[in-house]
C-alpha cells in the first residue's frame, strides 16, 4: 500500500526526467516538454535523448546514468519491451517514482500482461509506486505542472482532485468542468493500475489541505480494502467523493442456481455500496460536473428545512418543483413571517408560495431579486435557494456583484440557474468566483439533490463507514464442500442461529409414521441439483393430516418416476408449516471485488422481476442491516403499510447480520448461498427460513 509520503513525488514533483524526450513536435514524447514549458513549471526537468543537446531550453542528456540522483517523477515513452530496463535503470539513479505512458501491456492481450506483471513485481520490491503503464498523465496546478501528452490546458482551477481510469473520459470531464468555471487544480489519469490504483490516488487527495472535493471515473476497483480506506479517509477529512461508474457486466449469469446470482450486477453491487458509505454515484458527465462544481461553493447544509426555488417563470419553478419531488429534495414550507416579508419586497401579484414567481417584473427591478434573497437567506425554514433566471442578460448584469457579495455572505447555500446566458455574461460570473452556476433546470436540481443528501446522510449516519468486528462462527455441522440440498442448508441455518421450520428428512413410508409433527404439514422432495422444485411439483402445502400425508408420499414418488428424476432425488422432507409473514430472500456470493457480499430484497417469485434488492459486503452489522431493509422500495410492507401490523425488523436484521458473518468465516467453503424466500412475521415473531441454496466451492469449480 502506498502512502501519501510515497506519492507526493509523482503529484507533486520538484524535478522531472523525461525518458525518451523528442524535439520532434509530432512526437507524443514531445508534448510533455511543451506542457510543462507552458504551465511555466518552476522544476527542474531533465531530458533523455542522444540526438539532442537541449529541447525548450532543457538539457539534454545521452543516458539515464548521467542523470542527478533523487529525482522525484520520470516519464517514460517508449516501446512497451524497453520499459522494465528503463525503470530498473532509474530505480538505480534513485528515482522516486515513475509515469509510464506507452501502451502495449495487458490491454493487448497475453503477452503484454506478462510485460505488465514483470513491471508490478519489480515496483512491488523496490516498494516504488508506478502511475500507469497506459496512462495519459497527470496534472497539479498547486504546482504549475502537467506531466501529460494531451492538449489538457491550463486553467483558473478550483480546488477539486479527479482522477480517471480512463484518459479520453478525463479529458473531456476537465473540458467539461472549465467551461462550467470550476476547471481542476489536480487530474490522474492511473492507466492500467500495474501497482498505484484508483483508490490510492483517491487516499492521498482524501490528506490533501488543498483540495475540497473529488471526483472520479470508475470502471471497476481492484481492492476493496483499498477502497474502504480511502472512502474513509474522504470523509474524515470532510472530502465529498463524487463517482461515475460505468460497466454493468454480470457475474455468472449464464450458470448461476439462484437470483441472487443472477442479479449480482456489477453495477448492483457498486451501488449499493457506495450508497452505504455515502459515496455520491451520478449517472453521466454533465450531473459529474455540476455536482462537484456545487460542491466546490458548497455551504454549510443543516440537516432540517428545504429548498425554496426563486423564479421569473412559473413554468420552470414548476418543472423544478416536479424534480426536487423526484429527486427527493424538500420543498420548504414558508412561514407566515417569511411570507410576510416577501409581500413586502414583490409585487402584489407575484406569488410569495413556493416556488416563488417574481413574475417578469423583476425585468424592471432586478435589485427585487437581491431583496427576495435576502429575505430567505434569513429564513429558518429554508434549507437551499435556487434562483432561476432567463434571457435579459443586459438587465441582470448589473447585479452579478451584489449576488456575489450575497452569497459569500449567507449561511445557506445558493444556486443559480441562468438559461440561455451569453459567454461575456458568463465570464461576469465566473470571475466573482463565488457564485455556483448551472444552465438548465433539471441539471440544476439532481446537482442540488446530490449535494443535500450528501451533507443529510453525513449529519444523520451513525458512523457505518468502518466495519466492525465480529465473533467468528463456531463450526457448521457439515463443511460446505459441494452444493448442499434443502434439509442439509437447513442445518446449517440453524446451527448459526437461523430459525427453519421444524421438520424431518424420511426416505419410506415408515419414517413417515414415526414423526412427532404439528400438522398443517408441507412435504419436499430433497435434492441436490434440482433448485426450482415447483417445477417438478415436488412441493405440497397444507397437508391436513397423516392420511393425506401419505396419500401425497405416494403420489409425489409417481410424478418422480414419471419425471425421469428419482436418480436426483435423496429423499423428502416435512415441515410443519411456517406462520405467514412477508417474503423476503437474503443471499449471498463471493464477488471477485468485494469478497463475501450479501443481497437483500423483496422475496418469493417476484424478486428477478421487481429486483428490488440492495447488496452489501460482509461482515455486515447490525446497524447496517437496518440501512439495507429500509433502503428498498418495498420496506412500507414490512413497516405496517395501511394499517398493517409492522413486520419484525430487528430479527430480520440479526439474521443478515449472522448469515454475513458466517459467510465471512467460512469463505473458503462456499461460493453461492440463497433464502428465498425468508418469511418476515409479525413484530415479535421473529423470521423463518423456508427455503436454502447453498453451493460449496468444490461444486463450483466442478461446474466451471
Amino acid at each position: 500500500m502506498f502512502t501519501m509520503d510515497d506519492l507526493s513525488p509523482m503529484l507533486a514533483p520538484n524535478a522531472i526526467a523525461i525518458i525518451g524526450a523528442s524535439g520532434d513536435q509530432t512526437k507524443i514524447s514531445y508534448k510533455p516538454i511543451a506542457n510543462l514549458k507552458e504551465v511555466g513549471y518552476q522544476g527542474d526537468v531533465y531530458l533523455v535523448n542522444p540526438k539532442y543537446d537541449e529541447i525548450l531550453g532543457y538539457p539534454c542528456y545521452q543516458e539515464i546514468e548521467e542523470l542527478p540522483e533523487h529525482i522525484d517523477l520520470a516519464l517514460i515513452s517508449v516501446g512497451a519491451k524497453s520499459v522494465l530496463s528503463i525503470i530498473k535503470q532509474l530505480h538505480a539513479k534513485k528515482v522516486k517514482s515513475i509515469l509510464i505512458f506507452s501502451s502495449g501491456f495487458t490491454e493487448i492481450g497475453k503477452e503484454g500482461a506478462m510485460l505488465e506483471k514483470e513491471i508490478q513485481v519489480f515496483s512491488e520490491r523496490h516498494h516504488l509506486p508506478i502511475c500507469g503503464p497506459n496512462s495519459l498523465g497527470l496534472f497539479n496546478f498547486n504546482k504549475q505542472m502537467i506531466a501529460s501528452f494531451s492538449s489538457l490546458k491550463a486553467c483558473d482551477s478550483a480546488p477539486i482532485a479527479f482522477v480517471t481510469q480512463s484518459g479520453a473520459m478525463g479529458s473531456l470531464t476537465h473540458t467539461l468542468a472549465t467551461e462550467l468555471g470550476i476547471g481542476f487544480q489536480a487530474f490522474v489519469s492511473s492507466g492500467n493500475e500495474s501497482t498505484v490504483d484508483f483508490f490510492n490516488y483517491i487516499d492521498y487527495f482524501a490528506k490533501s489541505p488543498d483540495i475540497k472535493v473529488i471526483g472520479g471515473y470508475l470502471e471497476g476497483a481492484r481492492d476493496e480494502a483499498k477502497m474502504s480506506k480511502a472512502i474513509t479517509a474522504c470523509h474524515q477529512n470532510n472530502k465529498p467523493l463524487v463517482l461515475i461508474k460505468v460497466g454493468t457486466s454480470v457475474i455468472g449469469a449464464d450458470a448461476a442456481s439462484s437470483h441472487t446470482a443472477s442479479l449480482a450486477g456489477n453495477a448492483k453491487v457498486y451501488e449499493s455500496y457506495f450508497t452505504s458509505k455515502n459515496v455520491v454515484l451520478v449517472d453521466d458527465e454533465e450531473e459529474l460536473i455540476d455536482t462537484l462544481s456545487l460542491f466546490n461553493y458548497a455551504k454549510n447544509i443543516s440537516k432540517d428545512g428545504g429548498a425554496v426555488i426563486v423564479t421569473q417563470s412559473g413554468g420552470a419553478g414548476i418543472m423544478m418543483a416536479d424534480q426536487c419531488e423526484r429527486k427527493g429534495i424538500k420543498l420548504a414550507t414558508l412561514e407566515a413571517e417569511t411570507k410576510e416579508s416577501l409581500a413586502q419586497t414583490l409585487p402584489t401579484f407575484a406569488s410569495i408560495k413556493n416556488p416563488v414567481d417574481m413574475t417578469a417584473q423583476v425585468n424592471q427591478n432586478p435589485n427585487q431579486i437581491i431583496d427576495t434573497l435576502n429575505v430567505l437567506v434569513e429564513a429558518r425554514e429554508v434549507q437551499s435557494i435556487v434562483l432561476y433566471i432567463q434571457m435579459t442578460d443586459h438587465l441582470f448584469t448589473p447585479i452579478i456583484g451584489k449576488l456575489s457579495a450575497l452569497i459569500k455572505k449567507a449561511n445557506k447555500p445558493i444556486v443559480v440557474c441562468w438559461a440561455g446566458i451569453k459567454e461575456n455574461t458568463k465570464k461576469q460570473l465566473f470571475n466573482e468566483k463565488s457564485i455556483p452556476w448551472i444552465p438548465t433546470p433539471t441539471r440544476t436540481i439532481n446537482a442540488l439533490s446530490n449535494v443535500v443528501n450528501y451533507y443529510t446522510t453525513t449529519k444523520q449516519q451513525v458512523s457505518v463507514h468502518e466495519k466492525k468486528g465480529y465473533a467468528k462462527q463456531s463450526q457448521s455441522p457439515m463443511i460446505v464442500e459441494e452444493k448442499l440440498n434443502e434439509w442439509e442448508g437447513k442445518q446449517l441455518l440453524q446451527s448459526i442461529g437461523i430459525q427453519v421450520p421444524k421438520g424431518s428428512f424420511v426416505r419410506n413410508q415408515k419414517e413417515l409414521h414415526n414423526h412427532r409433527l404439528q400438522y398443517p404439514l408441507v412435504l419436499k422432495g430433497v435434492s441436490k441439483e434440482i433448485t426450482h422444485k415447483s417445477d417438478y411439483q415436488l412441493v405440497q402445502t397444507h397437508i391436513k393430516n397423516q392420511q393425506d400425508l401419505l396419500e401425497h408420499f405416494e403420489r409425489m414418488r409417481e410424478r418422480i418416476k414419471h419425471a425421469q428424476v428419482d436418480h436426483l432425488i435423496e429423499g423428502m422432507m416435512i415441515e410443519e408449516m411456517a406462520e405467514e409473514g412477508i417474503e423476503v430472500i437474503i443471499g449471498a456470493i463471493d464477488d471477485p471485488t468485494f469478497g463475501p457480499t450479501i443481497m437483500f430484497g423483496v422475496g418469493g417469485i417476484f424478486t428477478e422481476i421487481l429486483e428490488d434488492v440492495v447488496f452489501l459486503p460482509a461482515p455486515i452489522t447490525e446497524a447496517q442491516a437496518l440501512q439495507m431493509i429500509t433502503s428498498i422500495k418495498a420496506f412500507p410492507l414490512l413497516n405496517g403499510a395501511r394499517g398493517n401490523q409492522k413486520s419484525d425488523i430487528k430479527a430480520l436484521a440479526i439474521t443478515i447480520q449472522r448469515l454475513s458473518e458466517f459467510c465471512t468465516s467460512h469463505r473458503e467453503e462456499w461460493t453461492e448461498m440463497e433464502f428465498n424466500p425468508i418469511l418476515v412475521h409479525k413484530e415479535g415473531k421473529g423470521v423463518t427460513a423456508v427455503d436454502a441454496v447453498i453451493v460449496g466451492k468444490k461444486q463450483a469449480e466442478i461446474c466451471n
